[in-house]
């Protein structure tokens, strides 16, 4: 086998190896977690303005999350941990204010894990285009006869 073939060999099983990453769960797309953080702050700010209630625009922002395709990852464990806070206030186990801290915080977590997941993928996607530029570079060079001009 050539140096050319061995590095173009290398290069489809790199660039395999990143594709099989995205075979599992795919994580949100950078423009999705924008979208969610915009409509979070508009939520915030109606919440701010006396519009809507925490409850409601909490409610809001989980029937958009459920929206959206591919679903989140983990989204079903924050739907389940909002049912336990839930129940703990009904059951007095809970304040509404320390429901609410517990809440907010669990889903500002959630969504930096989704945040970190989509800037990681938007990553290993950059490079997967680079090393695929690359490798079609090569096999280009690879087919020019060794005068340099093309059949």
């Amino acid at each position: 086998m050539t140096p050319m073939q061995r590095a173009g060999l290398a290069g489809w099983l790199i660039i395999a190896g990143l594709s099989g990453c995205a075979a599992g769960i795919l994580p949100p797309s950078e423009s999705t977690i924008a979208i969610l953080q915009s409509y979070q702050n508009q939520l915030d700010s109606r919440v701010a303005s006396g519009h809507l209630t925490r409850a409601q625009a909490r409610d809001l922002l989980y029937a958009k999350l459920v929206e959206i395709q591919p679903p989140l990852p983990n989204l079903g464990d924050l739907v389940e941990f909002r049912k336990q806070v839930e129940a703990q206030v009904e059951a007095k186990v809970l304040t509404p204010e320390q429901a609410e801290a517990k809440l907010a915080a669990h889903e500002s977590e959630m969504m930096t894990r989704w945040e970190e997941m989509a800037a990681k993928y938007a990553r290993e996607q950059r490079e997967f285009d680079r090393l695929k530029k690359e490798q079609e570079r090569g096999f280009q060079q690879q087919q020019m006869p060794v005068g340099g001009r093309p059949f």
